[in-house]
């Protein structure tokens, strides 16, 4: 196993602390502002950002525009959609900059450890929202 693969893998391992707890609270409401800042995010405050865009302290220090594009990344590993993560990578880092492991990471990984808390979060209409997202990506059309 790669470093960056345990890496990975203990990250996920604690993000996915309390998943429980967040589901439970699925009926609570989100005023739109600082769930993404938590410690353990609840699935109604990613879904909302997911929906309306990852904006202010949300974005957490990153490109507004770049969460979302690892959002839907994320999203589709959580729904099993196939696209290749490396090439994806290579055209995040000519755009955006950054390294390939803060993409991997701290972009795909962590969105995809966010969407699987959401329960139905792979629905059929967000299927294809994802998949028409990764055709305009392959393209670098990442707006």
């Amino acid at each position: 196993m790669t470093r960056t693969a345990i890496v990975f893998t203990l990250l996920s391992a604690i993000l996915l602390t309390g998943c429980t707890d967040s589901v439970k609270s699925m009926k609570t409401e989100y005023s739109g502002s600082g769930g993404m800042t938590r410690w353990n995010i609840d699935p109604v405050a990613y879904l909302y950002h997911y929906q309306n865009g990852f904006t202010g302290s949300d974005a957490l220090g990153y490109d507004e525009q770049l969460q979302t594009v690892w959002s839907r990344l994320g999203a589709a590993l959580t729904c099993n959609i196939d696209y290749d993560k490396q090439a994806m990578i290579r055209l995040l880092v000519q755009r955006f900059g950054e390294k390939p492991v803060t993409h991997e990471l701290n972009g795909i990984g962590f969105h995809s450890v966010q969407s699987r808390k959401v329960p139905g979060f792979c629905n059929d209409s967000r299927k294809k929202e994802i998949n028409k997202a990764i055709i305009r990506y392959r393209q670098s059309r990442f707006g």
